[in-house]
């Protein structure tokens, strides 16, 4: 049992990874798992993409009523508690804690040592209002923006989709028209300072060859940008 399209492996990997694939079909995606080698390598490496991104996110302390709710499902009301320390709830929930972060950073350490070579300068995951992830877009290099289609868009030739960097004072600046079907590789030498000061990325529908007023249309997903802390001196400066 086999997914034979790579596009297709591609957007479904991206959708498993991110979270957004629930239900029967995640379930019948992971059976597919079991089964094809090249769909796991697919996985591995969004993985690897988003790890730098979940990494940057500060941990928070779960509330009690967690804990509750996890003892009421396992039914731990219904045998003897044992006494002493193996019967301390405090006990098993500082252990389990520090179990989930050595694994966590464990994790962690290996998808950075893995990507520490080709670590990108910054990492964006744009979505639609719905939340539904549309595009990732990261920076491997000065110079170098590679925007890739999780979700690409039905070909229209009366409009094209347009990527925008939004600065901190809200200035939106072009960064060209991209492919709506498949990914795109911007190269342009004045890129590092079209990017100085960007918070997001953004793309919209404009008609065919881009925006004719400098401005963007009809915004149809847009995405926080993370710069990655290793590659702070690579970042244009202000």
């Amino acid at each position: 049992m086999k997914l034979a399209n790579p596009e297709l492996k591609n957007r479904l990997a991206s959708e498993y990874v991110l979270g957004t694939m629930k239900g029967a079909a995640r379930r019948r995606f992971e059976a597919y798992l079991r089964a094809d080698m090249a769909l796991r390598a697919e996985v591995t490496r969004w993985e690897q993409h988003l790890m730098p991104l979940a990494a940057r996110i500060p941990p928070v302390a779960p509330p009690a009523r967690v804990w509750a709710q996890i003892e009421a499902s396992i039914g731990a009301g219904a045998y003897p508690r044992p006494t002493g320390l193996w019967g301390s709830l405090a006990f098993w929930r500082g252990l389990a804690l520090a179990a989930a972060g050595v694994a966590a950073t464990v994790l962690i350490a290996v998808a950075m040592q893995k990507s520490a070579v080709s670590e990108p300068t910054l990492m964006a995951v744009l979505a639609e209002e719905s939340n539904a992830p549309r595009v990732y877009i990261e920076q491997p290099k000065a110079g170098l923006l590679v925007v890739t289609m999780i979700k690409p868009w039905s070909v229209n030739a009366a409009r094209s989709h347009e990527l925008w960097v939004i600065a901190k004072n809200g200035e939106p600046r072009s960064l060209g028209v991209i492919n709506s079907s498949s990914d795109t590789r911007i190269v342009r030498a004045e890129l590092d300072m079209r990017l100085v000061d960007g918070t997001q990325f953004a793309v919209s529908i404009e008609p065919p060859g881009g925006s004719t007023s400098g401005m963007p249309g009809r915004i149809v997903c847009k995405g926080i940008i993370a710069w990655m802390p290793k590659k702070t001196a690579d970042r244009p400066q202000t």
